[in-house]
């Protein structure tokens, strides 16, 4: 499902990659000299190694990237990136002078702030940011000429399953627009499962001197590719399937240790998954409607691939169906005045319909709703409307609320709604409601998407309902604040799932409970519920991931309130998860003033003042390497003469970050007139001089 980009949380980095001939999709690392407005040159990524541990459906990629500034003077760098859709990142590392520093996450306008009043100091924070649309932002300054510059982010994601095939994508094309060749690029994957594979394989990346996949059980696969000098040119995927012969329950777990952070309750992810194939004889019977808007905005290339869809749609109904189309615009038309059998002769005619169909008209989607639901749809069929609209409703009922106590009135047949957005110009909260209570789930399709790709795979799913009705018995086990909220009908070639919270243990009897046609029918499994610490660690984050996107749907429906925004970052701080109002933020001088014994520096380093210019005060810091006890450090200030101003530290000092105050007086303690001055380190052989000004 794709999501319009939100631009409105870019910043002039995305305006000036959109304005390149290269595809937003493809990530770009740019640089140019700190604190300038010239225009941003791309940058050499000089390595990427890559970790990849898969359980089941479960991906946790690692990623280790190295940059280098070849201009010779200091540069700000901003990485942007996209990532895959389900993904949500769980770490950004940043190393500073040879050490190793895990980003903390805080509320992102704060680390916003603190970003942009470090880097005015001259020192080394890293700020990663989300844009909107699974694009990410990743700032660093500064960055010394002619130096590296790494991070580590790590993310977690649930994999994509499609008819039977779980899918993994690294998107190793994002390193394609690196001026050079990447030196290196590795990538390993680990993957296991607690059902025998069936296959196993890449369709990108075959066995070969670069990449080798190598099966050490009918549980566990390893893959390793890896390149020197490499031009990425491609995405590195990888698919497999598991054996199924029939509907398959899969349950992860973990119980949070105090250290944890995540509360006491234990956590668990299910899956429930259909067989391979389903006999004809246990396809549910549908009643199927498909309402298009075609009103004059859908003319162009928006109708032709709304034909495409409809023409597709039409290809794929079973006999037992029953089907209409109907098109809106200021007025609504049908292609029949109700529901007709899927013969040959009744689908031929609606292909000659969707040949005939035209854009023109205003968006009355209020009366489209009520004509689709007035069709004389079964009690005894799986009942289904997808409806298609790129505006807001303009013509006869306009009023959200209106149109949707309208459409809870009108489905008294139980009607599954499948909404479909294309375009910016929608309304998502009319269209996200009419989804979800009414049993069905919303698709945003950005303008330049194909509109018959994403409608017809997502019709390919519903076209073959293996259970209805569908309900969860967890016996005795005592489960709550669990989402999806509502259990949606299981298709063919699709799983449902569902995340939650437990508070007792045990072995219990998960019942899944639904219907086959009209008949009921029940599925159960003996599964194992612990409480005993550890588990799966990513389950607490796929959890709270369900919910904050369950809370960003309610802000996209109802409007930004201070009470759903602070659960979001309650849950984003908690779970140290990055989301729309959250950044994760790296300073590896924050606790220079508490002595922070994990800091320890490699090399001698002099940071510019701060603030400068300055008229009252100023900080200086600077770093000692680890390798002796103590140093005799000596810092003074001279006039724009050379002449001594004053001595600020004279004395031995162990290894680490240290900091001093000059408040802009003199020897004497009288001030300094205004005027350029300098301050030297001098630290045994090791001496360097930088330059402040005073402003009186």
């Amino acid at each position: 499902m794709k999501k319009k980009l939100l631009l409105n949380c870019s910043c002039f980095f995305v305006l000036f990659i959109i304005c390149t001939t290269q595809l937003l999709a493809v990530g770009v690392l740019f640089n140019r000299p700190l604190g300038s407005n010239q225009q941003y040159n791309k940058m050499w990524i000089k390595s990427v190694v890559v970790d990849v541990a898969i359980q089941d459906q479960v991906a946790v990629t690692h990623v280790d990237q190295i940059f280098y500034n070849e201009l010779g003077t200091v540069v700000e760098a901003v990485y942007i990136f996209p990532l895959p859709e389900n993904a949500v990142i769980t770490e950004l590392v940043y190393w500073f002078n040879g050490v190793r520093y895990v980003a903390d996450i805080r509320e992102r306008q704060q680390a916003r702030q603190d970003y942009e009043n470090k880097i005015r100091r001259n020192l080394d924070p890293a700020l990663l940011e989300y844009l909107g649309d699974n694009l990410f932002r990743l700032s660093i300054a500064p960055i010394n000429g002619y130096s590296e510059v790494r991070s580590e982010i790590t993310y977690v994601e649930l994999l994509d399953y499609d008819f039977g095939s779980v899918n993994y994508e690294f998107l190793l094309n994002t390193t394609g627009l690196s001026p050079k060749p990447l030196q290196q690029v590795s990538l390993a994957i680990d993957a296991q499962s607690q059902y025998l594979f069936k296959n196993f394989t890449s369709p990108t990346h075959k066995n070969s001197t670069a990449t080798q996949i190598t099966q050490h059980s009918d549980y566990f696969y390893t893959v390793f590719f890896g390149d020197e000098n490499f031009y990425p040119d491609k995405n590195f995927e990888l698919q497999f399937e598991t054996v199924r012969d029939d509907i398959q329950f899969n349950v992860l777990t973990y119980t949070p240790a105090p250290e944890d952070s995540f509360g006491t309750d234990s956590f668990y992810a299910l899956w429930i998954t259909p067989p391979d194939s389903i006999a004809e004889d246990k396809l549910i019977p549908k009643d199927i409607i498909f309402t298009a808007d075609v009103s004059s905005s859908m003319e162009g290339i928006r109708i032709q691939q709304l034909k495409e869809a409809l023409d597709f749609f039409l290809d794929l109904l079973n006999p037992i169906d029953r089907f209409n189309i109907i098109t809106f615009g200021t007025f609504v038309e049908k292609f029949q005045p109700d529901l007709v059998a899927a013969t040959v002769d009744n689908i031929s005619q609606a292909h000659d319909f969707v040949f005939q169909m035209y854009a023109l008209g205003m968006t009355n989607i209020n009366e489209a709703l009520t004509a689709s639901l007035s069709q004389s749809f079964s009690d005894t069929t799986s009942n289904n409307l997808i409806f298609l609209t790129d505006g807001n409703p303009t013509f006869g009922e306009t009023h959200i609320d209106s149109i949707i106590s309208h459409v809870g009135k009108n489905n008294t047949k139980n009607v599954r709604i499948f909404t479909y957005g294309v375009g910016e110009n929608v309304s998502q909260p009319l269209l996200i409601r009419v989804a979800r209570e009414n049993h069905g789930y919303p698709t945003f399709i950005t303008a330049d998407d194909s509109i018959a790709l994403i409608v017809n795979n997502n019709y390919t799913r519903i076209s073959k309902p293996v259970l209805t009705d569908i309900t969860i018995d967890f016996d005795e086990l005592q489960v709550w604040d669990f989402y999806p909220k509502k259990i949606f009908d299981l298709y063919w070639g699709s799983q449902t799932l569902q995340r939650g919270l437990y508070t007792n243990s045990g072995s219990f009897n998960v019942t899944l409970s639904g219907k086959v046609r009209s008949d009921s029918v029940f599925f159960s499994k003996q599964i194992t519920f612990s409480d005993t610490l550890g588990g799966h660690r990513f389950v607490p984050r796929l959890w709270a991931k369900a919910k904050i996107d369950y809370l960003l749907e309610l802000i996209n429906t109802y409007g930004e309130t201070d009470e759903l925004v602070n659960q979001i970052i309650e849950l984003s701080l908690r779970f140290q998860i990055l989301t729309p109002y959250t950044a994760f933020y790296s300073d590896p001088t924050a606790d220079v003033k508490n002595k922070n014994q994990a800091f320890k520096p490699e090399k001698f380093v002099l940071f510019q003042n701060y603030p400068n210019p300055f008229n009252s005060q100023t900080e200086i810091i600077y770093s000692l390497p680890e390798g002796k006890v103590n140093y005799q450090v000596v810092l003074k200030i001279y006039d724009i003469l050379g002449r001594l101003v004053k001595t600020l530290v004279n004395k031995d000092q162990s290894a680490g970050l240290h900091s001093v105050i000059w408040d802009g007086t003199d020897l004497s303690g009288n001030p300094v007139v205004s005027g350029v001055y300098f301050y030297s380190l001098e630290v045994g052989d090791f001496k360097v001089t930088k330059k402040m000004l005073v402003l009186e």
